[in-house]
């Protein structure tokens, strides 16, 4: 079987070179949103011309009886073969290694070439098998049997079976950023035959299913580890995946040739590139004018404005993204006010959720009542706190301050979150509390996530199919690693309980009624953060662009193995 070059010589695919050529990419883009921003809706009229003389030219050939020819002869040629150029906004958080994925969303936008996991997420909300073929649980025997999909192959020739499934998982379980959270009830990993591994827990997990239909259910080549290593692996991934990484230039570029011994057929494209840019108006421009073939991370304004001018923008089924002000609950200086309950529900009363649904996210996001993504978790008895002005002065009387105080709210840098945090920081400042704002990015956006100090940090969390799951992976007490509010986020006894027994519930109905008593506790008892926004990842496709799953289910599942380019 043949590997890719780099594979067959151990030689490393190179994170060094390409930063010319990005530079003369970059000053085209540049230029081009220069013209955005001069020419306005002249750029749009150029555009739309020149689309009206094509449909001019393909009436023509209609006319002639040649319309149906050219099709197919285009179809023919543009199936299979070429380059998908996908722009994104930002760099990995940590490296390409599965293990030391967090689930953040750039952790998926980058694995969809070269990842599969056990399961995946369906549009239901549900999961299927992927690389497992089926699973069977046993409540009572506290057990998962997962058989797997046989023929399976990694990008290198080896194969996945039992014991490289075991490996994985027995890896993930020492090292993995969510081995706790997700995995923490799994004991052992046994393999029953060459195609056959149960799970053993201590208790019961309901949604162990769940958590391997994202990054911690992620297939790495043993064969591949153990040769080169940890610190090799890191930037040189090996997957099932139908692409494997040619070059990686951290911060400006990756890119990926087609796996040519792909284990699930044919894989049509030769290659997918991905390019960072940190300009969103460049982004957009760099997709009107075709260097790219799809923009992720833009803001919403560029969205209206590209889905105005004929490029798809699906909105995914599943709402795939959750948005709250979390508080410095456990004010373990004791000298911050976000300590005081007072405040924190004072503070939520004074945030007007619908002027920022309006004004930041443009419609296209729903307020939220609670953590969670669609109905199935939604707990109708929280009361909440609607926008009272008035009702947040009294609240900060009755806490010791009349006047109000000085605070700060911080969140990672975006478009749409620096118009979140100056809507909310002029709501603040009529009921007299004066908050500075903080962007952040990079690994200060990680480290102030689990940890801001003082203050709040506005969070907009990727949330799972299963709500339960993320739930415990984010709020009960004893969690370790990357953890939203790890040292700074209160994690009361009672709310812990409710989210363990949502997790040990042997009935969806006990696990439904469990998230809602915890949602209802952290919002309406101990007021722990203000529910914003609930919106779905929206990625902006050129229409040549089709069967590539990007935006169709779930941000976390593409199906590049499928796509092409009709040109």
């Amino acid at each position: 079987m043949r590997m890719p070059e780099c594979l067959q010589t151990g030689e490393k695919p190179s994170i060094e070179g390409g930063k010319k050529e990005h530079f003369y990419r970059s000053i085209k883009s540049q230029n081009a949103a220069i013209a955005i921003k001069k020419m306005g809706n002249e750029i749009v009229m150029k555009t739309a011309i020149k689309r009206r003389n094509f449909i001019k030219a393909g009436a023509s050939l209609a006319a002639f009886g040649l319309l149906g020819d050219f099709a197919n002869q285009a179809m023919a040629k543009s199936v299979e073969g070429g380059t998908l150029k996908i722009g994104t906004s930002n760099e990995l958080n940590y490296n390409m290694l599965c293990f030391a994925m967090t689930g953040g969303p750039y952790d998926y936008v980058y694995s969809w070439p070269i990842y599969e996991s056990l399961f995946k997420p369906n549009a239901n909300g549900t999961i299927d098998p992927w690389l497992a073929e089926s699973v069977e649980s046993d409540a009572k025997a506290l057990t998962y049997t997962i058989h797997i999909r046989r023929g399976v192959t990694f990008s290198d020739g080896s194969v996945l079976n039992a014991t490289v499934v075991k490996w994985n998982l027995d890896h993930y379980l020492k090292v993995g950023a969510k081995r706790v959270a997700l995995l923490g009830s799994i004991t052992s990993v046994d393999v029953l035959d060459d195609y056959t591994v149960r799970l053993v827990l201590s208790k019961w997990s309901s949604f162990i299913p769940a958590a391997l239909s994202r990054e911690c259910g992620y297939m790495f080549s043993q064969q591949h580890y153990e040769k080169y290593g940890d610190d090799y692996c890191q930037q040189h991934p090996v997957g099932t995946g139908p692409f494997v990484l040619k070059e990686w230039v951290r911060d400006v570029s990756k890119s990926f040739v087609r796996n040519e011994h792909y284990w699930g057929g044919k894989v049509l494209l030769e290659a997918v590139q991905y390019t960072i840019y940190n300009d969103s108006l460049v982004g957009q421009a760099a997709l009107m004018s075709d260097e790219i073939d799809v923009m992720i991370g833009l803001g919403l304004n560029g969205v209206k404005t590209l889905a105005a001018n004929g490029f798809d923008a699906p909105i995914e089924p599943l709402q795939d993204h959750a948005s709250l002000l979390v508080f410095n609950s456990l004010n373990t200086s004791n000298d911050d006010p976000m300590g005081n309950l007072l405040v924190r529900q004072a503070i939520s009363h004074a945030i007007n959720r619908k002027s920022i649904i309006e004004a930041a996210f443009l419609g296209y996001a729903d307020i939220a009542s609670q953590f969670g993504i669609g109905s199935h978790f939604v707990n109708k008895d929280i009361v909440g706190y609607d926008y009272n002005v008035a009702k947040a002065k009294e609240l900060l009387a009755k806490a010791g301050f009349p006047q109000g105080f000085s605070t700060k709210i911080q969140a990672a840098a975006s478009d749409t979150n620096k118009i979140v945090l100056q809507i909310m920081q002029a709501d603040l400042a009529k009921v007299g509390i004066q908050a500075k704002i903080e962007l952040l990015t990079g690994a200060a956006s990680n480290k102030a996530e689990t940890g801001w100090g003082s203050g709040m940090w506005y969070h907009t969390s990727s949330v799972y199919v299963d709500v339960a799951m993320q739930m415990s992976s984010m709020f009960p007490k004893g969690l370790t690693g990357g953890v939203l509010g790890l040292t700074t986020m209160l994690r009361p006894d009672d709310v812990s309980d409710a989210l363990v027994r949502a997790v040990s519930s042997t009935s969806d109905a006990e696990s439904v009624k469990a998230v809602g008593e915890a949602n209802k506790m952290m919002i309406d008892t101990y007021a722990l953060y203000v529910p914003i926004a609930q919106y779905s990842t929206i990625y902006v496709l050129s229409k040549r662009v089709k069967a590539s799953g990007i935006g169709a289910t779930f941000f976390s599942v593409a199906s590049l193995s499928t796509a092409y380019l009709d040109t």
